[in-house]
Formats: C-alpha cells, structure tokens, sequence
C-alpha cells in the first residue's frame, strides 16, 4: 500500500519516487516531514494529499528542536493531533509527534547495540528520550539507569517501560551531568549531537574499564580527523567511528565507540 502511496505523490507533485521516499518518516499513524522536504508552498494542500494518499491521521512539518530539552518544533499541517503507537521489532514506542523527537534513521543503532551488550552490563542512557534505546536493551542488560530532562519525554519513557513490560530500567528526570553517582556503569549511551559536552562527566559515571557510544554530527570527510581528536585524549585506549546516515549536505550522523580504561 505504501508503494502505491508513493507512486501518487511522486505523479501529483512531479518528482521521482526516489526523491520522496527519502524526505519523510511515518511514525505509527503519522507522518513528519521537514520544512525543506515538503515540496509544496502550500502547507493545507501538501499535508491533504499526505494524509489521504498514505491514510494517516495526522501530518505535521518539523522545523528544528528548541532548548536543551530538545523540544521539537512542529506543526500539524493536516489531520487530528492524537498520540501515536510505533511499533519497531517488537517493541512499542508510544509518542505525542508535536512534543517528543524519534529517528526511525537510528533504528540500526538499535540493532547493533542490542548484538553487543550483555546480560552482566549495567548500562547508562544519559539522554534517553521516551526509551528507543532504552527499552529494547533493558531486556538484554543487566539494568539500564535512563536519564531524560524533558518532562514530556519522560513521561512517554515511563508509558513505555509499562507498554512493554521492562522489569529493569530505572527512570531518571533531570539533567545527566548532575548524577550523584560514579564508577557504576559498563556502558554508556550519549544519543544527542552535542554529547562531547558531557564527556567529563560521563567519565566519571563509567567504571575503570568500559565504553562510551557518542554521537556527533561530523563534517562530510573528517571522520578520521575527529577520530584522531578522541584518541588524543587521556584514558581513552580506541576509537572507532561509524556512519550512522547522512544528516545534511555537508553533515553526518556518526557514532564514535570510545574504549576507557582510568587510570
């Protein structure tokens, strides 16, 4: 049906299929898409043809994230404004579009982390939103501590710790640089593009050994030059940096996996 969606789109607004397919994300029962994606001056009639051609409650227009909440800026441009129910190999990720953020783009992410981790791990996600990566890998951990500043978000991590039945997540509200905690975690997440902030503190939550998932938005090409930057800095022993997708012309969305090891 989706093809078939596709295939209407591309014919009405007279570009190639493989241009639209690329510029949208449909989260459950609705669709976002960016301002610069959206093909059409006209907000009412674009947001329409998505709604009926793709039968979806709702679709709204992102424009960018706000404060270091990472409130999104969005707006419904056709439909009723509802929460929505993703459902992602088998677990369910409860959201309200217009306040929370979800990259259906890092579901890779998700996948290889799941093949890494470890039932002994105790794992900490400092910026863990309403649980995508949370969720799927408290079933696979030891315990994960999930930090989240915004309310909205934590609220939806708490709704889905209880849609799925995790046992072993420990919800956190507030800012992840003010933990009273140290040296308790295998593993560290840091999901947010300006996460090399936080590093120093995110040394401290980590145990003598263990690793750090950081990720970053890289100019185009200086992969191995930012790479070099991490290896140069103290206790950190290997430094291994992926593409995660491309986030603009000039930018991609990487992973840099940091091996610690304190002195």
């Amino acid at each position: 049906m989706r093809n078939d969606a596709i295939n209407i789109v591309s014919r009405k607004l007279g570009i190639s299929k493989e241009r639209f397919h690329q510029n949208y994300e449909i989260i459950g029962k609705a669709m976002v898409i960016r301002e610069e994606d959206s093909f059409s001056k006209d907000d009412k009639s674009f947001g329409h043809l998505m709604q009926s051609s793709f039968k979806l409650w709702s679709v709204y227009k992102y424009t960018g994230i706000q404060t270091v909440q990472r409130t999104p800026i969005v707006k419904m441009i056709s439909g009723i404004h509802t929460e929505v129910v993703q459902r992602e190999d088998g677990i369910f990720y409860t959201m309200d579009p217009q306040k929370v953020m979800f990259s259906k783009g890092n579901k890779k992410e998700r996948h290889l982390l799941s093949g890494i981790v470890n039932e002994n791990e105790t794992v900490l996600d400092m910026f863990a939103g309403i649980g995508y990566f949370s969720v799927p890998l408290s079933f696979r951990v030891k315990k994960i501590y999930s930090c989240e500043i915004n309310p909205d978000s934590f609220h939806y991590l708490i709704m889905n710790m209880k849609l799925n039945g995790t046992k072993n997540l420990v919800p956190m509200l507030g800012d992840s640089a003010e933990l009273h905690m140290k040296d308790f975690a295998d593993r560290i997440l840091m999901g947010h593009f300006e996460s090399f902030k936080y590093l120093r503190k995110a040394m401290s939550y980590l145990k003598r050994e263990g690793t750090i998932h950081l990720h970053q938005l890289i100019n185009r090409g200086e992969m191995e030059t930012v790479r070099e930057r991490y290896e140069a800095r103290k206790n950190i022993v290997e430094v291994k940096v992926r593409k995660v997708k491309s986030y603009s012309p000039s930018h991609d969305h990487a992973v840099l996996d940091l091996k610690v090891k304190k002195n």
